[in-house]
C-alpha cells in the first residue's frame, strides 16, 4: 500500500447501480466497505462517528480493491483476494464473518444454518446482529443470509439493496431461485 502516513485510513469510491460505494483501508487491509451513499460527505460523516484515526482519500492505494468491487458490481463473479481487517469485531462476530465467506456466490443460507455451523445453534439472533455490524459487505457476504422460511430479513443497507445483490448474484450464477428466494 502506498502510504504517507502509516496510521491513516485511506479511502476511495466507485459508482454502483445501487449508489456510491466507499472502501477504506488501513495498514492491515480493507477495513470498511460502505454503501449506498449519495455523496462523499455522507460516507465521511458516518465513518468519522466511528474512526478515531485520520482518514483521507487515496485512490491509488485502493486501485486493486476498487477494480475488484467494480467487476463484482458489473456482474462478474469475483474472488476478493486482498487483505481484510476485521480486528474491530468481537470474537463471535469474526467467527460469523469468517463462516459467511463460505457461502457460495449465488446461494443463500439461513441465520440458523450459520449459527449451527459456528457451533452456537441457539444464536440465530446474535448471528443477525453480527451481520448487521459487518464492516465489509459484499466481500463478507452477509446479504446471502436470509430467514429460514426464505424471506429477506434485515440488512444494514436496507432490504432493497439486499434483494438487488441476491438477484444479481443468482442471475450471474445462472441459478434458479430456490428455497431461499430473494423475491419472496
Amino acid at each position: 500500500m502506498q502510504e504517507d502516513n502509516p496510521g491513516a485510513i485511506y479511502f476511495s469510491s466507485l459508482s454502483t447501480p445501487i449508489g456510491l460505494l466507499f472502501a477504506a483501508k488501513n495498514a492491515h487491509g480493507v477495513c470498511r466497505i460502505s454503501f449506498p451513499h449519495d455523496t462523499e460527505n455522507d460516507f465521511l460523516h458516518a465513518f468519522f462517528k466511528k474512526a478515531a484515526t485520520p482518514i483521507e482519500r487515496n485512490d491509488v492505494s485502493l486501485q486493486y480493491e476498487i477494480a475488484a468491487l467494480r467487476a463484482y458490481f458489473s456482474g462478474k463473479q469475483v474472488t476478493f483476494d486482498f487483505p481484510l481487517d476485521t480486528s474491530n469485531g468481537t470474537p463471535f462476530q469474526t467467527k460469523v464473518w469468517k463462516k459467511l465467506q463460505d457461502i457460495p456466490y449465488g446461494e443463500c443460507r439461513s441465520y440458523q444454518w450459520v449459527a449451527e455451523q459456528i457451533g452456537s445453534p441457539g444464536a440465530s439472533r446474535a448471528v443477525g446482529s453480527a451481520n448487521h455490524n459487518n464492516p465489509l459487505p459484499p466481500i463478507i457476504p452477509c446479504h446471502r443470509v436470509i430467514g429460514a422460511d426464505g424471506r429477506l430479513t434485515g440488512y444494514a443497507s436496507g432490504l432493497v439493496v439486499k434483494k438487488w445483490l441476491l438477484e444479481e448474484e443468482f442471475r450471474v450464477a445462472g441459478k434458479a431461485l430456490g428455497l431461499f428466494d430473494p423475491r419472496l
